[in-house]
């Protein structure tokens, strides 16, 4: 068996252990750092898209995504300063400027508050960058089990690499690009005509409650 290669990082200033194989931001969470994320999910492959986890590196003249950057012996990472949190209060403010609810039930998804308790982290002004939109939610989908509210999806595509990564079941995929972005099924249809088997793994790790728990929110009514 080939053995982990121990090596050290320096970590806002502190000399950190770190095995072949390890991103910054799993280093980070080992030391108790904290590095925000809306894309990042353990059980899944690292992606990148959201960049609230960027940290500064020395030698690099911009802020590096620290889910997806594995680290090397030697590195001098910062996780967080002034210029960094400017960086991410911004990113939350471009985030939230399309979604019409940021506070939503903690009933809809166990992941669900992710987002709203970032943006009364970093005081993000939810309106400054108000104006187009993308997703629209399928509540035409009578399925009794999962809702799909897309009017709060933020892109970060955690729902379709679940179905993907974990179960196997590719049922959700997302069509178009930019203000036209859309989660969706085979032929845009309702969930019941696709791969879906109503496993509610999209359910449980959706960072702003575009995907709810029909019957726990049921049951609270």
């Amino acid at each position: 068996m080939e053995k982990t290669v121990q090596a050290t990082i320096q970590l806002d200033g502190e000399t950190v252990n770190f095995a072949t194989g390890e991103t910054i931001y799993e280093i980070a969470s080992r030391a108790d750092k904290f590095i925000p994320t809306l894309c990042y999910d353990p059980r899944l492959q690292p992606f990148g898209a959201c960049r609230l986890c960027v940290v500064e590196l020395k030698g690099s003249k911009n802020p590096v995504a620290s889910c997806t950057l594995k680290a090397t012996p030697n590195m001098e990472v910062t996780t967080t300063s002034e210029r960094i949190e400017k960086f991410r209060k911004t990113l939350l403010e471009l985030v939230t400027s399309e979604n019409p609810t940021i506070a939503v039930s903690p009933l809809r998804s166990y992941a669900s508050q992710e987002l709203s308790l970032l943006v009364e982290r970093y005081a993000a002004d939810t309106q400054r960058f108000a104006g187009e939109h993308s997703g629209h939610s399928r509540l035409d989908d009578k399925n009794p089990f999962l809702l799909r509210d897309y009017d709060l999806c933020i892109s970060c595509y955690r729902c379709v690499r679940v179905c993907a990564e974990q179960e196997g079941d590719y049922a959700i995929s997302v069509m178009n690009r930019g203000f036209h972005t859309q989660i969706t099924t085979e032929f845009n249809g309702i969930l019941k005509d696709s791969a879906c088997t109503f496993c509610g793994q999209c359910v449980q790790t959706c960072p702003t409650g575009a995907l709810g728990d029909k019957k726990a929110l049921r049951f609270a009514e």
